[in-house]
């Protein structure tokens, strides 16, 4: 099953992670949290709402045996968010301010770029994880 044939599965996932997270199965958190990384980045990651879940995408990247993705999360969040990765856009935002921003901007950028070197990598492997679990279905 390819991801475009698991569209109903994903949107049915997506409904239930935004209005009860706690009810994802580990199969289905693993998908919810992975594929916006696959869609949008790391960077994106930080500046919408994926990072309200960053300590479970971590853990999620790690199921999947991505661990040097998993280590970059970690090292941006002990630079940026040496406290915890604040809840909410704004919050994050707000925080990014404190840095200087062409330092803030080259750290986003080799984050990325080390990212989108096996980002299609990890999307294959997502894409096993959803055929082998059947929650593609």
């Amino acid at each position: 099953m390819t991801i475009e044939e698991a569209e109903n599965a994903w949107e049915r996932i997506v409904d239930l992670g935004f209005t009860d997270y706690s009810k994802l199965t580990r199969e289905q958190r693993v998908w919810f949290n992975i594929e916006p990384l696959i869609t949008d980045g790391l960077w994106n990651h930080y500046i919408n709402h994926g990072a309200d879940k960053n300590s479970d995408t971590i853990e999620d990247l790690e199921y999947l045996n991505f661990t040097s993705i998993a280590k970059q999360l970690r090292e941006f969040n002990r630079t940026y968010f040496p406290n915890g990765v604040p809840e909410g856009p704004d919050a994050r935002q707000e925080q990014f301010h404190k840095f200087d921003e062409d330092e803030l901007e080259d750290a986003i950028e080799q984050m990325d770029d080390k990212f989108w070197e096996i980002s299609d990598e990890l999307e294959n492997v997502l894409l096993a994880h959803i055929n082998e679990t059947g929650i593609g279905k």
